[in-house]
């Protein structure tokens, strides 16, 4: 059936005169397609109640074991007009065997089991390919939760300037979080407010990472999990919360709130203000680079989605000045942990740090080159791919456990105090022995043997490093391990 058209009226009032031609249909003027957008919402805030009240206000027990009987619960409500009895009770099989270890032992190993059982629950609900749509639930439900994000509508004649903030001011709470995370005097400020009975932030952040994760359990039916084609997503220019406004005053937005950080970071940190009484530059530096980190990322990955919706060189501008804001706070994080390796010392999750933070730094200035020279997002993925593989292939090359203790001895044979960790560096094991022989054990008499590298037992054991290894300590006169 053709809906009635009737020319000369103006784009909006077609649009908002549905009830003039209701349509079996279409479904326009019934009612029914407001009732199908809001319902999962609804689900959804209650969901959020449940994850709240079973995980959040409890210990670890019978709780979460009943939260994911909820969460399957309502996946089969949603689907219960197109699953038959058959496929529903063998999904709902699978789903009790998987949480029988949890019932009566709720530990990491239960728990990867029953949330791995939620997973087969919801694909094993949809359909028979089983393999295939585990592999496809992550993305395919991250991409419907973007485009159902993107393209959601409000009503009223102010639904335009809502959905214009939603983007900025709810990306910039998490950059706050992030913030306030990053830096103990800001936390300070808040923690001197009194919020008797406001929610925590750390609780709030919880309830939205909840909401996102189960989004995708509400709309199995259109993750098309199980066939052979990939539906196509919403074109760029569809008007919802993601959009040029929106992505402008976002950038607004998240320029002000980079800016007070690094204002912040160049006065405490390269600046040398004071910091609080009680304060080290220690305990500041360690409290703030691995958030940092964690925002330059969400930075980084916003710059690059938010690129088509860039209008004019004003919003380009100003995206090029928070990237390279963002370049700032990762020099900062950097500085951050070299300032705590000075004072405890390098490891390897310290090194591993650095080699991140490096790598993040050279993808922005990619990210720079892209944006400036207009070039598409495949470019810049290629290089920033690149760059980590290249970064991870020289790592490989390199005995990065020699590089930690040769640091951490150093390090104590400067200062008077010593700070070097003995018990790490002598369970380096022996791609460390060379350094720490080198120096007299260093107090790793006791783990002399430890040290030793084994004798391969035949060709198949044998290593380029390790024999290299070997033969400096056989020219330094000491005896292997067999």
């Amino acid at each position: 059936m053709t809906p009635m058209t009737v020319r000369g009226l103006p784009r909006g009032l077609q649009r908002d005169a549905w009830w003039m031609a209701p349509d079996a249909q279409t479904g326009v003027g019934s009612g029914g397609q407001l009732a199908k957008t809001h319902y999962p919402i609804v689900l959804l805030v209650v969901l959020i109640a449940c994850v709240d009240l079973l995980m959040l206000r409890s210990a670890q027990g019978l709780g979460q074991v009943v939260l994911v009987g909820i969460l399957a619960g309502a996946a089969h409500w949603v689907l219960r007009e197109s699953v038959d009895r058959v496929r529903a009770l063998k999904a709902w099989a699978c789903l009790a065997i998987a949480l029988i270890p949890a019932i009566d032992l709720v530990q990491f190993t239960s728990w990867i089991i029953a949330w791995g059982g939620l997973v087969l629950f919801a694909v094993r609900m949809t359909g028979d390919r089983i393999g295939v749509a585990i592999m496809r639930l992550p993305l395919f439900g991250a991409i419907r939760t973007w485009h159902d994000i993107g393209s959601m509508r409000l009503n009223g004649p102010d639904r335009s300037n809502v959905n214009d903030w939603i983007l900025p001011l709810g990306v910039g709470g998490i950059f706050v979080a992030l913030f306030v995370a990053a830096n103990p005097i800001l936390t300070n400020w808040l923690d001197a407010l009194n919020f008797e009975n406001a929610p925590s932030l750390g609780r709030v952040m919880i309830w939205i990472i909840a909401g996102l994760l189960m989004w995708p359990l509400l709309r199995l039916r259109t993750l098309n999990l199980h066939k052979n084609t990939v539906r196509s997503r919403a074109a760029v220019g569809r008007v919802g919360v993601v959009n040029v406004r929106s992505v402008g005053r976002a950038l607004v937005v998240f320029n002000l709130l980079f800016a007070m950080q690094t204002m912040m970071d160049l006065g405490y940190l390269w600046g040398g203000v004071r910091l609080p009484d009680g304060m080290t530059y220690a305990n500041y530096a360690h409290r703030g680079a691995y958030p940092l980190m964690m925002t330059a990322l969400l930075a980084g990955g916003f710059a690059l989605i938010a690129q088509p919706w860039l209008d004019g060189r004003r919003m380009r501008g100003l995206l090029l000045v928070w990237i390279a804001q963002t370049l700032v706070l990762v020099m900062s994080s950097i500085l951050r942990l070299d300032l705590y390796v000075d004072i405890y010392g390098l490891t390897y999750m310290r090194f591993a740090a650095f080699v991140w933070m490096a790598v993040v730094a050279l993808g922005l200035v990619v990210l720079i080159m892209q944006v400036v020279g207009r070039h598409d997002a495949g470019w810049m993925l290629r290089r920033a791919f690149g760059i980590g593989v290249f970064a991870v292939y020289m790592c490989s090359l390199m005995n990065v456990t020699a590089y930690v203790a040769r640091q951490q001895m150093a390090q104590g044979s400067v200062n008077n105090y010593s700070p070097i960790d003995n018990y790490y560096v002598c369970n380096l094991g022996p791609w460390a022995a060379v350094e720490i022989l080198e120096n007299g054990t260093m107090g790793c008499n006791n783990y002399t043997r430890k040290l030793m590298p084994d004798t391969p037992n035949d060709w198949r054991e044998w290593g380029f490093r390790n024999a290299r290894l070997r033969n400096t300590l056989a020219e330094m006169n000491v005896e292997t391990g067999q």
